[in-house]
């Protein structure tokens, strides 16, 4: 299936930094072994810390997988996703001993990694940065946030609502760089034509609930939607930077009619965004299997 890819960045309106690193790759750029890598990283730290945190995170990434290529191309289902997951700890380790430096103490970052192999994509991920997907007009966060308002809504202790204003709403419970020995949540999903794919930073969930999310994907063109999406999370205060990561699978999803691309951007690149609970989605997504 043809994978088109798309991402923007943007520092937002209060903050003077950006610590947001993504990479975005389809297509003969996309590194061996995979048909498209998207990923997204926030970083956190002082003294701009979270920028090297994140940095180090994306382009250990990218490296792992082009040096190992010759093992992971050998590697199918549940084997690529223990795989990824490997490539993440690996990476955990050089920003770990990083962070041990005075300048760089306390410094991490989340990564929400997603690798398309024909018609499966792996997820790594650890953190609150999150992955969507778009299915049959259906929006579905397939990812869990690491963070405490998740964990106190799983008890019981808040609301969903409540969790969106708490004053605990950006403590997150894992990153890269914390810890020597993280916990990375694997998993393997299979991936149908027209689906779409969004991996995000914080910085847009907490600016727009997902149902706006739901409705600027489902009405703004493929190229428009990145653009949108920060426009949209600036409009609303912009409080931190956002990062937005697109891909769209298969055949070219559709724009309404009075904002249908003309033909000659019909070869520009594109992407996309999902969003609800995560544990039904997988039941979703197995269930059309």
């Amino acid at each position: 299936m043809k994978i088109s890819v798309m991402a923007a960045t943007d520092t937002g309106r209060v903050r003077d930094h950006n610590e947001d690193d993504y990479v975005a790759l389809g297509g003969k750029e996309s590194p061996p072994g995979v048909d498209a890598l998207l990923v997204v990283a926030d970083g956190m730290g002082g003294h701009a810390a979270g920028e090297v945190a994140s940095k180090m995170t994306v382009d250990g990434i990218v490296q792992s997988l082009n040096d190992q290529r010759e093992e992971s191309s050998k590697l199918e289902g549940n084997a690529l996703g223990a795989f990824l997951g490997k490539v993440l700890e690996e990476v955990n380790q050089e920003v770990w001993q990083a962070a041990q430096e005075d300048d760089k103490r306390g410094m991490g970052t989340t990564c929400t990694l997603a690798a398309i192999r024909g018609d499966q994509m792996f997820l790594a991920h650890i953190g609150d940065s999150r992955a969507y997907l778009l299915r049959d007009g259906e929006l579905h966060q397939v990812s869990k946030d690491h963070s405490w308002v998740e964990d106190a809504v799983d008890q019981g202790v808040i609301t969903r609502e409540e969790a969106r204003t708490h004053p605990n709403r950006n403590v997150i419970t894992r990153a890269i760089g914390l810890d020597q020995q993280p916990q990375i949540d694997t998993s393997v999903m299979p991936l149908a034509d027209g689906d779409l794919l969004l991996l995000c930073s914080d910085g847009l969930n907490s600016m727009i609930p997902d149902e706006d999310i739901h409705r600027i994907l489902t009405s703004s063109d493929p190229e428009d939607v990145c653009q949108a999406l920060i426009d949209a999370a600036n409009d609303q205060g912009g409080h931190d930077n956002t990062t937005v990561v697109v891909a769209t699978v298969g055949a070219r999803r559709k724009a309404p009619a009075a904002t249908q691309p003309s033909a000659s951007d019909q070869d520009t690149q594109e992407m996309t965004i999902t969003s609800p609970w995560w544990k039904r989605v997988v039941r979703a997504i197995l269930r059309r299997r």
